[in-house]
């Protein structure tokens, strides 16, 4: 079983997914404290893997982390994180993100690039969907719709998913199984957060966006 969180700032809640080893939905649950989704976690769950959408740490190497410039290179955009910035409004999120790591730590220690299994790993739904589908989604594609689409062709069930948040935390979870199933790499200085990806080899060019449907995933704009 994999765990996927999408993170967000205290007031919104945790959204939270797991999938077991044939990527069914046995949980999903919002709006989640921390230390309610670390009891799922530690005590009800017990995943393989937890994969958290959020920065796992602060940069050290700049005005954003080595992972996110990397990413930049492939085309795909992540929030930049960059040094402790104190009490500002904007990365209270982030803090809500590193303060999950935290609670997990004792029994998943976080992720540092090499094995996934048994860890707490950061991850990038963005990421994750556009290097599954191989493409960015197109103009007349809504992120959701994209993203639902892309679960689908995994074979995702989307019932239990009734938003984005949700959808972003299924992604996180299915990051997890294929990475438990041997399909991974990672990016980022380990010691600064690495970001666990859902594909063995990186493109070797920024991916585009496709003018036409992919075969795959198809037309995915919302109804």
């Amino acid at each position: 079983m994999a765990v996927g969180i999408d993170v967000a700032e205290e007031r919104k809640g945790l959204d939270l997914v797991a999938l077991d080893g044939q990527r069914r939905v046995v949980a999903s649950i919002g709006r989640l404290s921390v230390d309610e989704a670390a009891h799922l976690v530690l005590s009800e769950l017990h995943p393989a893997l937890v994969c958290i959408d959020a920065p796992s740490g602060w940069a050290h190497s700049g005005r954003s982390r080595m992972s996110e410039r990397h990413l930049r290179r492939l085309g795909i955009t992540a929030f930049s994180t960059g040094p402790d910035p104190g009490d500002h409004p904007f990365y209270r999120w982030m803090r809500v993100g590193f303060a999950l790591f935290a609670a997990l730590a004792p029994s998943y220690p976080l992720f540092r690039g090499t094995e996934p299994r048994g860890t707490a790993a950061e991850v990038f739904p963005e990421a994750t969907a556009a290097l599954l589908a191989g493409r960015h989604r197109r103009r007349d594609e809504t992120k959701v719709g994209f993203r639902r689409q892309l679960l689908r062709s995994h074979h995702v069930d989307q019932t239990s998913l009734p938003n984005v948040d949700r959808v972003d935390a299924a992604l996180a979870a299915l990051t997890g199984i294929l990475a438990l199933e041997g399909t991974h790499c990672a990016v980022g200085d380990p010691w600064e957060g690495s970001i666990l990806l859902p594909v063995a080899l990186l493109p070797t060019e920024p991916l585009r966006r496709s003018a036409t449907a992919d075969p795959e995933i198809g037309s995915s704009v919302d109804p």
